[in-house]
């Protein structure tokens, strides 16, 4: 955990301010200090609010005016300061000591489940572009991507309520997808150009297909797996009608290849279909049948609920899903601080799990939340101090205190777990 220390350390914060341009005065309220008091109040579960990260401010650093704090937050580089300093916690102190995904998932460097979720804010905030679903509703729409290798949210991208998530997408991660990851999506994201991106740069999605027949129709049938022996489809070349064909056999499951598009420029894909209580659900993938069964990969796409636990906990125990400013860059720039301590509390939970050679997903994480806002004061002081040896006798504590809480020794049997069945530690 020392890495952690050297990213919240007075030289590295000075460094990233240079970069992004962030608070050139550096008076009292400098971009250091500023961090500090948005971990510590982020900690104590009081997020996205001027009044509350000020009193936390006061209360460490001394008086400060109202308007010449909120002001702080209120620009383009108090944004792009406080991500960068997203980036360097996810760069430095947690993908690297995460441990690797096993069973199912072993062949994948990491899977990532990308999704979006929304913040309300006051009304006046239309007026800066955080238009809402209605006339007189304003807020702001997030994707994010949860990586299940190490349960941290690596990345983030706001815009408006109103925006498509796709597009959001595209500018987060675009063209460039990481080597050997798969990225779990849900039907926001259908198209082409995802699937074409992830074969080029040797990565893997899985998705649902939709069910509209415009959709099935455009991927052609190669071949089809049926009990256990390949062939070719004489008639049903299109999804749909497989499905009408198959389902007087009474198949349990289908495993096809498949063209998106016509002649060169067609995409090769695979879709895969369980069938539960007459019911067909489908799933278009780029995962060769050599790596996962069709039964395996239904159950892997699942796995994309565990994202939508995480923002049930933001915003249950963070108030993450209002906004109590209506300044867009504001609105960035605290939920940027808060995702930062998002980040520093599951990589506590991944050096417990490491430290004591436990499987990370015994380690509960809304527990670990708990332990560690116990030590919300002390924390920021050990990262604010310039001596590291107070930051690692704490982190020490606080890895103790993690196992002694958080530790889930047998699942309950009434709540299934398909992330440990499946290998996704962070899950």
């Amino acid at each position: 955990m020392s890495r952690m220390h050297e990213v919240f350390s007075e030289g590295v914060v000075d460094e990233l301010r240079l970069e992004t341009g962030y608070n050139p005065r550096q008076r009292r309220a400098t971009a250091y200090r500023l961090l500090l008091c948005c971990v510590e109040a982020c900690l104590f579960g009081k997020t996205l609010g001027f009044a509350a990260i000020q009193a936390f401010f006061v209360k460490r650093f001394g008086s400060i005016q109202r308007r010449a704090f909120q002001l702080r937050f209120k620009s383009a580089a108090a944004v792009r300061f406080f991500r960068a300093a997203l980036d360097r916690v996810i760069g430095h102190a947690v993908t690297e000591f995460a441990p690797e995904l096993t069973n199912a998932l072993a062949t994948f460097t990491d899977v990532i489940a990308y999704d979006g979720t929304g913040q309300r804010a006051p009304l006046r905030g239309r007026k800066q572009g955080l238009r809402g679903c209605t006339e007189d509703a304003a807020g702001s729409k997030w994707v994010v991507g949860y990586s299940l290798r190490s349960g941290v949210a690596i990345e983030a991208k706001a815009g408006a309520a109103t925006d498509a998530e796709y597009p959001m997408w595209n500018e987060l991660v675009g063209k460039e997808l990481r080597r050997n990851v798969l990225y779990l999506l849900d039907l926001g994201y259908f198209a082409r150009a995802i699937f074409d991106n992830a074969v080029q740069q040797g990565a893997h999605v899985l998705m649902r297909l939709k069910a509209d027949e415009t959709t099935r129709n455009r991927l052609r049938i190669v071949s089809a797996i049926e009990h256990g022996q390949a062939c070719t489809p004489r008639r049903g070349k299109t999804v749909s009608s497989y499905l009408l064909r198959v389902n007087r056999k009474k198949l349990s499951e289908i495993d096809l290849d498949v063209n998106w598009g016509l002649g060169s420029t067609a995409t090769s894909l695979r879709v895969v279909g369980v069938r539960v209580n007459k019911r067909w659900f489908l799933y278009l993938t780029t995962v060769p049948r050599s790596q996962m069964t069709p039964e395996t990969l239904a159950s892997t796409y699942r796995l994309r609920w565990l994202i939508e636990f995480l923002f049930r906990e933001w915003k249950q125990e963070a108030d993450w899903g209002r906004s109590a400013t209506a300044d867009r860059d504001a609105l960035e720039a605290l939920t940027y601080a808060a995702l930062i301590t998002h980040a520093l509390v599951r990589s506590l939970r991944v050096a417990a799990a490491c430290r004591h050679e436990l499987p990370l997903e015994t380690l509960r994480p809304l527990a670990c939340l708990h332990a560690v806002r116990a030590y919300a004061s002390e924390i920021v002081s050990a990262l604010g101090s310039p001596n590291s040896a107070a930051w690692h006798d704490l982190a020490e504590e606080l890895i103790i205190t993690i196992v002694a809480l958080a530790y889930e020794r047998q699942p309950s049997r009434s709540r299934p777990r398909i992330a440990r069945k499946l290998g996704a530690g962070g899950g």
